[in-house]
């Protein structure tokens, strides 16, 4: 115990003063000015009747500043974003990206601004086709066999069909099965922006008959 006792007094102040330091350097970090960027999902706001809105930009990136501590518990959630198509007719904008916070002030959003395609809505009726996925032959039955879809014009316009993904390979006994389908175009490539009606139909497969 004597290298405690030796210069006891020196060692003792030497402890007081790295407490000291630690709290002085700890109290000055969480008063810092600090910095923070959030994901924030980018809303549309204002779209007149009959016109469907698509925006490439599904998210910006929103920074603020503050006490490093204040800013800890700070979510994308606090925030929302949006760009306002109020009193726009059809067409390409590129418009200001708004951000509003709870308690926050954000210092800057990325991009300022996003681009934003008005279309006017249109809806048809295209058929369900069943696609074993192997270029084989479809056997069964699909219920319903015509879809509807809507969004834009442009895209609408677009569909050829919605296509429906059914795994014939294993089935061995007669099932029924409830499958999402796809709307695609004549090269039956997906088409984005476009919603289908109703949103599953139900195919009845038969197994396939192996020759012998």
């Amino acid at each position: 115990m004597d290298w405690i006792r030796r210069n006891f007094d020196l060692k003792a102040i030497a402890l007081v003063a790295a407490v000291v330091l630690w709290f002085i350097f700890n109290r000055l970090s969480a008063s810092q000015t600090s910095t923070k960027t959030l994901e924030v999902p980018l809303a549309v706001h204002g779209v007149a009747s009959g016109l469907v809105a698509n925006v490439p930009t599904q998210q910006v990136s929103v920074e603020i500043a503050g006490v490093r501590s204040a800013l800890e518990d700070v979510a994308p959630s606090d925030f929302i974003a949006y760009v306002d198509c109020s009193g726009k007719r059809a067409g390409t904008y590129g418009l200001p990206v708004a951000v509003i916070g709870q308690n926050q002030h954000p210092v800057s959003v990325t991009p300022a601004t996003a681009i934003v395609v008005l279309e006017v809505y249109a809806y048809r009726r295209v058929p369900v086709i069943a696609d074993p996925g192997d270029g084989s032959a479809f056997v069964g039955q699909i219920d319903p066999n015509t879809v509807v879809v809507a969004g834009g014009q442009s895209e609408v316009t677009r569909v050829f069909a919605a296509q429906a993904i059914v795994p014939t390979a294993s089935v061995t006994k007669p099932v029924s099965v409830s499958i999402k389908p796809i709307p695609v175009d004549i090269r039956l490539a997906t088409v984005g922006g476009v919603t289908v009606a109703p949103a599953s139909v139900r195919i009845s497969v038969a197994p396939r008959k192996i020759k012998v």
